[in-house]
């Protein structure tokens, strides 16, 4: 697991990397260096320049959150067959993917532009702790749909939450493959009242 912090240095930066291509290799997803370059449309070379500490070139948040995305949305479908299955819809309703855990259905929800939703299966019996999201994961969840929605942009979300863009993506990344922090509640009613005024706005 990486070291976070709300200003990444660009070690941090180079281990949180690694850290979503080691679990693009455990989703089975991009096993190589190339695999994973193909994921953020950049070269072999370029995503290994990203890697190494005496290159100055640095990976941008938007890839880094694509590379955590594209694992959770591989990871989160194993087993084929969940114990406990939930459907993730988009804002039409329409279902998009069943998936196992709760973090990564709302994720995924969240992902679909803010207005997505998951419902775990009916009939099959979930502890009450299961249903329902951690604190944590509930704040995590509320500052996706603010992004996802473009709602507030990124140099918004950092001024309000005091951090860099890629502490931001720490942020918005949930168990199993990121659970190391989460935004505080004062910074995410900044950015959620700048939202509903912009909303106001263009009303």
């Amino acid at each position: 697991m990486f070291q976070y912090s709300k200003r990444m240095s660009k070690l941090q930066v180079i281990d949180m990397l690694n850290h979503g291509l080691n679990w693009l290799k455990i989703a089975g997803i991009a096993p190589t260096v190339a695999d994973a370059a193909q994921i953020i449309n950049k070269a072999p070379r370029t995503l290994e320049a990203y890697r190494a500490k005496s290159d100055p070139r640095q990976i941008g948040a938007d890839d880094l959150l694509k590379i955590f995305a594209e694992a959770i949305w591989t990871f989160s479908q194993l087993p084929a067959d969940p114990i406990m299955p939930i459907t993730v819809f988009d804002e039409s309703g329409q279902p998009v993917v069943r998936v196992h855990s709760v973090h990564s259905a709302a994720f995924i929800a969240d992902a679909k532009r803010g207005t997505g939703y998951y419902e775990i299966n009916d009939g099959v019996y979930v502890p009450y702790y299961l249903r329902d999201l951690p604190e944590r994961t509930r704040r995590k969840s509320r500052l996706r749909r603010l992004m996802f929605s473009k709602a507030v942009n990124c140099d918004q979300a950092c001024k309000a939450l005091e951090c860099c863009e890629y502490a931001l993506v720490a942020m918005m990344i949930d168990a199993p493959l990121v659970d190391v922090a989460a935004p505080d509640e004062k910074g995410l009613r900044v950015l959620e009242a700048m939202a509903t005024a912009a909303m106001g706005e263009a009303a």
